[in-house]
């Protein structure tokens, strides 16, 4: 049976998620896409081809078949999207899981509900994968991972095995992280960068070896 998905958030992730979407309903029709919600577009108007049903918190409006996905990450500001996403109170039953028909996923894998796998991902046996976890096209996750909830994981990014990628993290596209390292939670590892020892909670890292530019405070843009 195919499941209608509603995408909370517009353009950017959005449009990223709907095509996902489309190349699920492509591989075997079991979601199709079924609208947007978006507090800052007017109910009616379009994304792409489909319709915008009204604000994030019309989700409890909407027929109860319908499942959700939040397309909600944004650098430097998962505190927020964090709690912007547990306030709406959407049951866990009712959000939809993304895996694109490309990715090779291990056997023993945990996946968590509202999260996304890109197109060509591999993740490697008994990684753990959190709810509402990004993971971008062509990255790779090593055995024995773990990704905790609210995660991104950046195009062609490397987290090696046993590497711990804590509660929001952002790994930046084509960065590397060494076995066994641990990223803090909400710290932001840039573009390129290659990470070689544990970096704490909330810190910006760039470089190669990365390096700690700063700890990100609680007031700037979270």
């Amino acid at each position: 049976m195919t499941k209608p998905v509603v995408i909370l958030g517009g353009g950017g992730d959005g449009l990223v998620a709907a095509q996902l979407i489309s190349h699920i309903f492509q591989a075997d029709k079991s979601l199709r896409l079924a609208g947007f919600l978006d507090d800052n577009l007017e109910k009616g108007s379009r994304i792409d081809k489909a319709e915008v049903l009204g604000g994030l918190p019309d989700w409890s409006r909407l027929p109860l078949d319908i499942i959700f996905f939040p397309a909600l990450h944004k650098v430097k500001q998962m505190i927020q999207r964090a709690k912007l996403i547990q306030s709406l109170a959407i049951p866990e039953k009712r959000w939809a899981k993304l895996c694109h028909p490309s990715a090779c996923i291990a056997d023993a894998v945990q996946i968590g509900v509202g999260s996304m796998i890109g197109s060509h991902v591999t993740v490697q046996p008994n990684t753990s994968i959190g709810k509402f976890v990004s993971i971008r096209a062509g990255a790779n996750l090593g055995h024995d991972a773990i990704v905790e909830d609210f995660a991104y994981i950046g195009p062609n990014a490397t987290v090696s095995g046993k590497a711990h990628i804590k509660e929001g993290a952002h790994v930046g596209p084509n960065a590397s992280i060494i076995d066994a390292c641990k990223l803090g939670p909400y710290s932001v590892v840039g573009l390129g960068a290659a990470v070689t020892k544990n970096v704490e909670r909330q810190a910006l890292c760039v470089g190669n070896p990365a390096r700690k530019i700063r700890i990100l405070s609680d007031t700037e843009a979270f």
